[in-house]
Formats: C-alpha cells, sequence, structure tokens
C-alpha cells in the first residue's frame, strides 16, 4: 500500500470511528456552523462531542449544554440555532434540489432556539415542542420551551400555532412582526402588547456569537469544511 493510500484508509477508519453508527448508511442533512463549549450529538445511547463543520444526520438529536451554543444549517439552507441546556430530535428531512417537495420534521423537545426557513416550500415544514405544533407559512420565529410550556415570537412572516393535547384543539396564526403565542398542555393564548414578561427573544445570545442570528447558507453542493489534521478526526 503507498504512503497515500495507507492515509487515506487511517482518515477513513478515524471517522467511522468518530461518527456513531455507520455514516454510510446514515442520511447527511446538514452542518453545524456554529459549536460553542459543551454541543453533542446523540445516537440512541451513544454521545459524542460535535465541532464546527460537522455533518448531522437524520434520527439524530443535538443537544447543548449549560453556556452553549450552535446552529444547525440544512441542505436546503434552513438556519436553526439553538440555545443553552436544549435538546432538538433531527426526526424527518426528505429534500432533493431535483425533487423540490420535501418533508421537514424537528422536535424541539427542551430549550431556546430561532428557526429561518430555507429553500422547501412553507408546507412543508412541522416543528414540534412537547405541548405545541407550529405550522410554517415562510418565516423566522424564537421558540423557548419546557416540557410544559411552550413560548413562540414571530419575527416574520407567519405561523399557525397549535396545541397537541388539549381538547378541543387550539390553533392561532401570528402574522405579524413580534406577536407571541403561549402554549400549554390544555390551552394556546396570544400574548398581550404588554405582556413583556411572557417574551422570549433569542436574539440575546446574539453577542456571544454574531453567526446565530445571521442567516447562513452552506456551498451549493452542501458540502462542509473536513478536517485536515488525523488528530482532529480521532480526538473527540
Amino acid at each position: 500500500m503507498t504512503p497515500l493510500r495507507h492515509a487515506c484508509a487511517i482518515v477513513a477508519a478515524c471517522a467511522a470511528l468518530a461518527t456513531p453508527g455507520a455514516v454510510q448508511a446514515q442520511q447527511r442533512i446538514g452542518a453545524t456552523t456554529v459549536v460553542q463549549n459543551d454541543v453533542s450529538r446523540v445516537s440512541g445511547a451513544q454521545r459524542d462531542r460535535l465541532a464546527t463543520g460537522e455533518a448531522v444526520f437524520r434520527n439524530e438529536a443535538v443537544q447543548t449544554g449549560a453556556d452553549s451554543l450552535a446552529k444547525i444549517v440544512f441542505v436546503d439552507q434552513t438556519n436553526l440555532s439553538i440555545g443553552p441546556n436544549a435538546r432538538v430530535s433531527l426526526n424527518q428531512y426528505v429534500y432533493s434540489e431535483d425533487r423540490p417537495a420535501g418533508k421537514v420534521a424537528l422536535n424541539l423537545l427542551k430549550g431556546t432556539y430561532r428557526f429561518v426557513t430555507g429553500d422547501l416550500e412553507k408546507k412543508a415544514y412541522q416543528i414540534n415542542t412537547p405541548v405545541a405544533t407550529i405550522g410554517v407559512r415562510g418565516t423566522t420565529f424564537d421558540v423557548s420551551t419546557t416540557g410544559s410550556r411552550s413560548v413562540i415570537t414571530l419575527l416574520s412572516g407567519a405561523v399557525q400555532v397549535c396545541t397537541r393535547s388539549a381538547t378541543p384543539q387550539v390553533c392561532l396564526t401570528l402574522d405579524q412582526s413580534g406577536q407571541v403565542a403561549i402554549v400549554t398542555a390544555t390551552g394556546a393564548t396570544i400574548a398581550p402588547n404588554n405582556g413583556s414578561e411572557t417574551r422570549f427573544a433569542f436574539s440575546g445570545y446574539c453577542g456571544a456569537n454574531p453567526g446565530l442570528c445571521t442567516p447562513t447558507r452552506l456551498a451549493e453542493n452542501g458540502t462542509v469544511p473536513q478536517p485536515t489534521a488525523f488528530a482532529a478526526l480521532c480526538g473527540r
């Protein structure tokens, strides 16, 4: 084996060990463009630290620790910024440049987020929290969610916010910048303009890393920067 082929074999082996599961069998759906402090991918019982520029895959979860921030850009150019102590499950992702109809389903399990739609048709997006389903109409919005309460703040465009478990189901439309919906297991309301104590703004994290709040696009072919050193591949 030539030195070059030997080096390539080492890189391939390290990459396979560094990423949970068989990478070749997984669907790469995007990449991290911001990673600050403790950010990890979770696949089954396996948890691995993420670095900036790494691919993320369908059916994984991404979680952040305290004082930690992340941003994922999906191959359709959807931007998802993630605040501290958050966990998002990348449940469903169907997209091809040759087949514009697709599906994006994300579960925002806990934490704070900013979501900016990409190139898919708006009806393709479905964002879930433990208590709410968010139907996207072409937009940018912030979400703060716990197991029992979600606060959705519209920045631009429009969203439809529905309860997941309340009977009868309650649905609200946010179509004005600054509108806020508060959703619990028993219902949903639009917060009054003077209800500042209920509001959440992801922009508070932008000073720590401006890239979180600046729209980002992957390369045209969806590729992401790859580590050049063997240590970067194997040293997690």
